[in-house]
């Protein structure tokens, strides 16, 4: 296929896409707008994140990500011990204040957030400060890791800043900013971790770990000073500095300290399994350097590759948590009956049919850009896992929002412990291998999610449906995998590059995506831009 031809279809792609899925006016105030501007944001940040995994395969290796990868699930445990909470509480501490019209106390959450993160945060220094050596060669069982802690610690403080700030705009519906903060801090990041990794060109792990996180804290400091900078400036009423009161306190902490326990008890769970990954598969019969590389292209190059999708699921979870905050702050038990079930609805038909269409492409994706081969039964499982994951998101999210944070700790963190036990011991077993792993986070995150909608089932009260909610996007998911295999094969023997055969499979997969909605009476786009309807307060018609 020439050029010019590939363009012209593209260009008629894009136009029938418009024309049947966009042809709705997007108002403000409504979740597709807000989605819609965290979409565009996360998939921006999607392409770049798959441009720094190629930067970093390229220059740090399997063994190089493997080993940065281990660093980094030190950094998940304290990130999640230190931020997780406390950004879910500014979220909705912030969009309860103004659903009530009591913006007074937005001050008062930001100044609490800050004091809580900073403390959490000198005591997780502290403890790498005097264990560092101990718990890179004792725990993560590799002593080039230990140079990366202290660029660690730095790049977590600033990421604080920038989450406590971000998570207290998306409360207040000001998505943009979390957005415009988001990508320019990964063009920054890319920049500035290319630039040390060519400039370096050795072959010292451990260095390119603590490099890539110095690269991590430069854009750091950008997110942490442009979202300090709107903040200051940005003037609106009802905003100034008041005394904090015991029932703000209360609230936060009740809010804070089950989604840090969940996060911090999940990610070092999910770090050991990390952790231990490697060692089984030596159990199985690979050696250290091959167990390494395993994990680092699970998670460095498969993983992220069939992820992808997220940057649509997380933009509706995250539109839809201050909508649902809001109408459970204000009694509007319809309201929150029906943003459930139409969160629920709305992950199943994003996720399924995007990540079918990804199942075919997969290993022609990862040879064209990681160079790395991956079997079709290693992609599929893969695919699978990711479905579920979103699920499980998507349920979580939810009992957060509407203060059921306490059944998420319980159902998250057994799923996470089953499935270190199942790995650790499936991927001993020859047979398996590195499958166990896979096995492992398939079953678990589908029993997790199972009880988390039973859960919000019970205790919301939304209906069912589970045609609408599950057998369209399955329906659905099942049409595209068979026809983005049969796309592939078309495009393969027109197309003259394999990027032209990709992205005119992508196109073609998406079309008829939008027709099978279409048949079925399912227009996502229509069901997004219902408008986010606040109660009637008086005093806030001035707003």
């Amino acid at each position: 296929m020439s050029p010019a031809f590939a363009f012209i279809f593209l260009l008629f792609m894009a136009y029938f896409v418009l024309k049947w899925g966009f042809a709705v006016r997007i108002q403000k105030k409504t979740i597709l707008y807000a989605a819609g501007v965290l979409a565009c944001g996360n998939i921006v940040l999607q392409v770049l994140g798959f441009l720094y995994r190629v930067l970093l395969s390229h220059y740090a290796g399997a063994e190089g990500l493997g080993v940065y990868r281990l660093v980094h699930s030190v950094y998940l445990v304290c990130n999640a011990g230190c931020l997780s909470g406390i950004t879910m509480a500014c979220s909705r501490l912030s969009a309860a204040s103004e659903a009530r019209g009591e913006r007074s106390k937005i001050n008062m959450v930001l100044r609490l957030a800050f004091v809580v993160f900073f403390s959490a945060c000198l005591f997780c220094g502290a403890c790498l400060l005097l264990g560092g050596n101990w718990i890179a060669g004792g725990i993560l069982g590799d002593a080039r890791c230990a140079r990366a802690f202290p660029f660690m610690m730095l790049c977590l403080a600033l990421t604080g800043i920038e989450n406590i700030f971000k998570s207290l705009f998306i409360g207040l519906e000001r998505m943009q900013y979390a957005a415009t903060s988001e990508v320019c801090e990964q063009l920054i990041r890319i920049a500035t971790v290319w630039f040390l990794l060519y400039q370096y060109e050795g072959d010292d792990y451990g260095t390119i770990a603590m490099l890539i996180f110095v690269g991590m804290v430069v854009s750091e400091v950008f997110s942490a000073a442009f979202l300090s900078l709107l903040f200051r400036n940005w003037k609106t009423p009802g905003i100034h500095h008041v005394r904090l009161d015991y029932e703000t306190v209360r609230q936060f902490f009740f809010i804070a300290l089950p989604v840090s326990a969940s996060a911090l008890l999940g990610n070092a769970i999910s770090s050991a399994g990390s952790i231990l990954l490697p060692k089984r598969l030596m159990v199985a019969g690979m050696n250290y350097e091959q167990a390494l590389s395993a994990l680092g292209v699970l998670s460095g190059m498969a993983m992220p590759l069939l992820l992808l999708p997220i940057a649509l699921v997380s933009s509706v979870c995250t539109a839809l948590l201050p909508a649902v905050t809001a109408a459970q702050a204000t009694e509007n038990n319809k309201r929150v009956q029906a943003l459930v079930g139409r969160a629920i609805t709305t992950v199943g038909l994003i996720a399924v049919p995007a990540t079918a269409v990804l199942i075919p492409l997969a290993p022609k994706l990862s040879m064209l850009f990681f160079e790395q081969p991956l079997s079709a039964p290693y992609v599929s499982l893969l695919g699978a896992t990711a479905v579920v994951c979103y699920y499980q998101m998507a349920s979580g999210s939810l009992l957060n929002a509407i203060g059921l944070q306490h059944w998420n700790v319980v159902v998250s963190v057994g799923a996470e412990l089953c499935q270190v036990i199942l790995m650790y011991r499936w991927c001993a077993m020859p047979r398996l291998g590195i499958y166990g792993y896979l096995i492992a986070m398939l079953m678990t995150g589908l029993v997790a999610f199972t009880l988390n909608f039973i859960i919000l089932y019970r205790k919301v009260g939304f209906s069912l449906r589970p045609l609408r909610r599950f057998g369209v996007p399955f329906f659905c998911g099942t049409a595209l995998f068979f026809w983005t295999r049969i796309f592939y094969q078309m495009f393969s023997q027109i197309c003259s590059s394999d990027i032209s055969m990709l992205v005119c499979t992508v196109f073609s997969a998406g079309m008829l995506y939008i027709v099978v909605l279409r048949l079925m009476g399912v227009r996502l786009v229509d069901y997004l831009s219902k408008r986010i309807e606040r109660p009637y307060l008086p005093r806030l018609h001035m707003w």
